[in-house]
């Protein structure tokens, strides 16, 4: 299994959170209105923040570059803000993305009833990343896996996620990401 996991992934979480609390976030509908998209998703999500936000890319860029999986890679990058609710848990489903690899950090205060489940070929669970605030975890993207444990009711004390893709070209270093922005 391809996977990490690491703790603190944002120097100061504190002084971030309120900044990605005034993000807007979209139905799955809307969302795929607004941005001419035909994606299927529970909750809530925001625009990709590599074109919409370029100081907090820049930032999350810098931190990737420290993690020992993303050191020296080369690769595309989209970046969502997700929150799920407990009304979403309902239709919520295991999956695969076609991205080459898959990131989560999650953002609101620690759950330990919620997290990422990992699940094998035949559906059977093999891993449990439990939602702890700030923790980073990454694995691939054809993993099947599925959110649980949904919490909350609104985008501060509910299961709020960054969702990270990164595409299975690698095609730009995170160095030229950075001088793109």
């Amino acid at each position: 299994m391809i996977a990490c996991q690491e703790e603190n992934f944002f120097n100061d979480i504190n002084y971030i959170l309120p900044q990605i609390h005034k993000i807007p976030l979209y139905e799955n509908k809307e969302f795929n209105e607004k941005f001419n998209r035909n994606q299927t998703w529970p909750g809530l999500r925001s625009a990709d923040l590599t074109k919409s936000d370029p100081i907090f890319t820049s930032m999350v860029l810098n931190l990737l570059l420290q993690t020992t999986m993303f050191q020296n890679k080369k690769f595309n990058l989209n970046m969502h803000l997700h929150l799920r609710l407990p009304d979403h848990e309902s239709v919520e489903f295991i999956h695969t993305d076609n991205d080459r690899f898959v990131g989560l950090v999650f953002l609101n205060p620690s759950n330990l009833n919620s997290g990422t489940l990992i699940f094998d070929d035949m559906d059977r669970q093999v891993n449990d990343f439990k939602y702890v605030q700030n923790r980073f975890i990454c694995f691939s993207g054809s993993y099947k896996h599925k959110g649980y444990g949904y919490f909350g009711d609104n985008n501060k004390n509910g299961r709020l996620t960054l969702n990270l893709f990164f595409d299975s070209e690698w095609k730009r270093s995170l160095k030229t990401l950075m001088l793109e922005l």
